[in-house]
This record gives structure tokens, C-alpha cells and sequence, in this order.
């Protein structure tokens, strides 16, 4: 071969061996699969991640938490592992293979790219032994895996044969692949490129639970879930780190051949959102949702498959289910879960079960205020009757318990006396819930406790569409199928965290050793600073993207 053939030979075959490199994961995976996580150019996620967790260590330890620091050496050097491999690009993914008998059972394939560092380390776990190849990539047992390392790629799997299977792709033979396949493309390639991924296809899911129960009658009350399964289609999302913060984005491709055909349409629908002009602006989380009118009706059909299901009555006693579908009849489009100020801090306070309850309410907007005002005073009334009725279940539950076990004190005697604790906890709780509700414009609010609809209505002079920073987040609210939006919150302290363990945890003794995580993971928890997500929706895709403010 003349010297100039020879070298163009050579720039070739490197170019060929370069965009084999480059070439995804994903591309040579077989395809079917029903769950993968997966990471791509994931090194910046990994850094950021390794060290906010090491700078908490770090501060931990200066501020008395010695201990905490050779655990932060060692999560940094786990760190540069992570970014040689799956810092590069990883695919773990559970796929199912034929068993004993014509039954499909899940399995396990993972793959990463390697780097110098971590095939190094990788190699040193994988047995020395005689095994098998299957082209170029060779892999031997190792426990209940068959693992390998060859090319740039580390390899292992629970099946053998699914291995093969992936390793004969890597090694030229055609097959269906992964990346080929239209679920798995249409999912991923709505929700783009992320570092941090995932992808689960539920309408796969739902074929091999359908193909296990085919071996026996699948009982009646599984079938309407299994549907249900198969009509969430597949999702795809994941996140990417920035100096910002992070941006997280997902994908639904909603399976509008499944069943549930309520459920395609509750999953698709959109409306034009005005519930921002009544939520008040100084709302701590706001979480609005394009709530189609007959969801109330599907909500009550689960509830009633449920209802024989239920242990204490709860559901029967309050006719939820009847009252969910008359809601239906006079309910629109929009539905937000809103916590008003001082929900954060209320929400770390152990001592009080209640506290949050105080500023959580729901907002749903409503067609025909007449039979809402006619239906709901029953409403209220029957699911408070229900609410007292449960405690004194509870309580009988309780008496039998203890007449049954404390004579003799023995251990079941200990278990009672135990319990009598958790349901006098649970009795207190049940004794401060009340369902209240009130209008505001075209919106009906509704809450358990009449401290937090006060304050509800108190705020709606300052609402939040009014307010700059909501209105700078730039949100779409017409022909949404849903958004959240929470602003910069106040600072929490050290002290602020450990008053949120449980009692039997507050020890001045252990405090003083907890004092210094917790002042760092306050330091951690007050570099956020607030978050936006939209839904939107394309015929048969969901799109849901979400901003994530964080100072690393």
C-alpha cells in the first residue's frame, strides 16, 4: 500500500472509531425496554452536586462535626469516579426477558463509558477468570452478574442472554434497538437532551403485568389500574445543572388507544387560568392545575372500587364519591393547591400536626354558583360527621386493643401501650380537621381549618397576578395545561431544623451533636431561591419544563 493510501486508510479508520464513540448509549440497547436512567455529559451535575454536599461536610466540620471530615475527602474522590464514568455517559436500564414456563420477567443491563481512572477501578472488580466474548467485548459471571469491560465501555447484567443480545449489537449484528423504536424516540426526543435522565414506558409495563395475570384470571378490581397503566404511555425527562440553578424537563406521550379514555382526556386537557387574581401575593407555593370537569366523576368511580377496600368506613360514612360527582356538575377548568404564608415554618413544627393545615387551601373555579351554594352546605356537613364518626372508630379500635393486650403487660401489651400513643396522636389531628369552605369571585376555597381560609380571603386585595416577580416569571396562563410558581423564601436557621425532629429526638445532649449539620444543611437549604414550572400540551404530549433558582 502506497504511503498516501495508507495514511488516508488510517485518518479513516480513526474518524470511523471516533463517531463509533460518540454514537449513544442507547442506540445499541435492545429495545423494549421499560425503564432507564441515563446520563449524558453528566460531569457538571456530579461536580455540583459532590460539592454542595462536601461543602456541608466541610462546614459541619469546622463548626465541631470532626468526624464529618474524612467522609467529605472521600465523597470528592467518589466524585472524580463518577465524572470518569457515568459523568461521561451511563444507561442503567430494567428490560424483560422470557422465563420459566413463557412468562417475561424484568432484568437488569447497564453500560458506561470509561476514562483511564475509572477503568482502572472498574476492573479490579470484575473477576479474573475464563469467560465468554461475543465479538470484541468479553465478560465473565461475577456473583448473580455477568459483567464485562472492553472499548471504552464497562458492561454488566442480571441475564446472560440479554447481555449477548446487547453485545451482538455493539458488535454489528442488526436488531431492533432502543434508540430505533418509537416509543422510547417520540418520548425522548420531546424532552431534548438532559444530563440527568430517566424513561419509563408504562404502556410496556402494563403488557407484561397483563402477560403475568394471563396465567390465571386477572381479578376485576386490577383491571381498571391496569388500563389506567396503560394509558400513561410512556414519560421522559430528566435535569440539567446550570450556574443558575437547574432546569428540569419532561415528556408524556399519553397512549390515547389505552382504555381509560377518561383518563387521556383529565391527562390532555388545558384551560385559561385566572385563579392568580384571587391567590393571594404573598403565597409561599402555588400549584395550578387545568382540572377537567369530569375529573371529579373519575375520582369518585376510583373511590368507589375503593370503598369495600376501606378499613374504617370513611368513605361510606361521608358519601365522597356521590358528593365528588355532584361537585363535578358545577366545578370548572381551573384547580390550584396553594400554601399561604408561614406554610414553610409551619410545616417544621412537630409538635403540632395542624400547623400546616392552617395555611394549606384549595381554589377551584366555579360554572353555576347557585348549585354550589345549594350542594355544599351538605357536603361540608357529611364529610365533618364522617371526620367524627373516624374518631370514634379509632377509639373503639383502641379500646378493644387495650382490653385485649394490657392485662397481662406482656409484649403485645408494650405494642398497645405503644399505640395508644400514635392514636391519641391521630385522635388530635382528626379533632382539629373541619372542612370549611367560602367564594371569592368565581372561585370556591376550600379548606381544613378556618384559620387558613381567613387568610385566604384576607389576601385577595393584593393578589398574586399583581405581583412583580410573578408577573416577571413570564408564565403562560392561557391554553395551559398547568403551572407553579414559588417566590424566594425566607431564610431558615439551624435551630429552625432541629425543632423539626420528632420529640423523642429533642435532647440537649444530641442537639449539641446535631447543631452544626443542621447550621449547615440551613446554609444549604437558603441557597434556593424560588422555582417556576409550565405545562403545556400538544396533542398527545405533555411538555413540562421547570426553572429551579440555586446558588451552588
Amino acid at each position: 500500500m502506497k504511503p498516501m493510501h495508507a495514511a488516508a486508510a488510517l485518518t479513516f479508520a480513526l474518524a470511523a472509531t471516533a463517531s463509533a464513540q460518540e454514537t449513544p448509549l442507547a442506540a445499541h440497547l435492545p429495545a423494549g425496554a421499560l425503564l432507564t436512567l441515563e446520563t449524558n455529559g453528566a460531569g457538571p451535575a456530579f461536580d455540583r452536586l459532590t460539592g454542595l454536599i462536601g461543602g456541608v461536610l466541610d462546614s459541619a466540620s469546622d463548626l465541631g462535626g470532626g468526624d464529618l471530615e474524612a467522609s467529605g475527602a472521600m465523597l470528592r474522590g467518589f466524585s472524580g469516579v463518577l465524572a470518569d464514568s457515568v459523568g461521561r455517559e451511563g444507561v442503567a436500564g430494567v428490560f424483560t426477558v422470557q422465563g420459566k414456563g413463557g412468562s417475561f420477567m424484568p432484568a437488569l443491563l447497564a453500560v458506561a463509558r470509561t476514562g483511564d481512572l475509572s477503568t482502572e477501578l472498574f476492573s479490579s472488580f470484575i473477576p479474573r477468570k475464563k469467560g465468554a466474548r461475543v465479538g470484541e467485548y468479553p465478560f465473565v459471571r461475577s456473583g448473580d452478574l455477568f459483567a464485562g469491560q472492553a472499548n471504552g465501555l464497562v458492561y454488566l447484567s442480571s441475564d446472560k442472554a440479554l447481555l449477548m443480545s446487547y453485545l451482538g449489537r455493539l458488535s454489528g449484528k442488526t436488531a431492533p434497538t432502543l434508540a430505533a423504536s418509537a416509543p422510547y424516540a417520540q418520548a425522548t426526543g420531546a424532552a431534548g437532551r438532559v444530563q440527568l435522565g430517566a424513561y419509563l414506558n408504562f404502556s410496556a409495563t402494563a403488557k407484561v403485568i397483563r402477560g403475568q395475570f394471563a396465567q390465571f384470571k386477572l381479578p376485576r378490581l386490577l383491571s381498571p389500574v391496569v388500563d389506567a397503566l396503560d394509558t400513561l404511555g410512556q414519560v421522559a425527562g430528566g435535569l440539567t445543572t446550570t450556574d443558575a440553578g437547574l432546569n428540569t424537563v419532561s415528556a408524556q406521550v399519553v397512549n390515547t388507544a389505552g382504555k381509560d379514555r377518561p383518563l387521556a382526556r383529565l391527562l390532555t386537557h388545558t384551560t385559561d387560568f385566572g385563579v392568580q387574581n384571587v391567590i393571594p401575593a404573598d403565597a409561599e407555593a402555588v400549584q395550578a392545575t387545568a382540572c377537567a370537569p369530569e375529573s371529579n366523576a373519575y375520582a369518585a368511580r376510583w373511590l368507589t372500587r375503593l370503598d369495600l377496600l376501606e378499613p374504617f368506613g370513611f368513605l361510606t360514612d361521608s358519601q365522597l364519591a356521590s358528593h365528588l360527582e355532584r361537585a363535578g356538575q358545577y366545578l370548572g377548568s381551573e384547580c390550584a393547591q396553594v400554601t399561604l404564608a408561614g406554610g414553610t415554618r409551619a410545616g417544621l413544627d412537630q409538635s403540632d400536626p395542624l400547623a400546616a393545615l392552617a395555611t394549606a387551601v384549595t381554589y377551584q373555579s366555579v360554572r353555576d354558583r347557585a348549585a354550589a351554594e345549594a350542594h355544599l352546605p351538605e357536603y361540608a356537613r357529611s364529610v365533618n360527621e364522617a371526620i367524627a364518626g373516624l374518631r370514634g372508630t379509632l377509639k373503639g379500635t383502641l379500646g378493644d386493643l387495650m382490653k385485649g393486650d394490657m392485662a397481662g403487660m406482656d409484649e403485645d401489651g408494650v405494642a398497645a401501650m405503644m399505640a395508644a400513643g400514635s392514636f391519641d396522636q391521630i385522635d388530635e389531628m382528626l379533632a382539629g380537621l373541619k372542612m370549611v369552605y367560602a367564594f371569592e369571585g368565581d372561585y370556591l376555597i376550600t379548606a381544613f381549618s378556618e384559620e387558613a381560609l381567613q387568610a385566604a380571603l384576607a389576601g385577595k386585595d393584593a393578589p398574586l397576578a399583581q405581583d412583580p416577580a410573578f408577573q416577571a416569571a413570564g408564565l403562560t396562563l392561557a391554553g395551559s395545561g398547568g403551572w407553579a410558581y414559588q417566590p424566594d423564601l425566607a431564610d431558615v436557621s439551624g435551630d429552625d431544623l432541629l425543632g423539626s425532629l420528632p420529640p423523642e429526638m429533642q435532647d440537649a445532649e444530641l442537639n449539641e451533636t446535631l447543631g452544626p449539620v443542621m447550621d449547615a444543611m440551613a446554609g444549604l437549604v437558603n441557597r434556593y431561591d424560588g422555582m417556576t414550572s409550565q405545562r403545556s400540551v400538544e396533542g398527545n404530549v405533555i411538555i413540562g419544563k421547570a426553572n429551579v433558582k440555586y446558588r451552588w
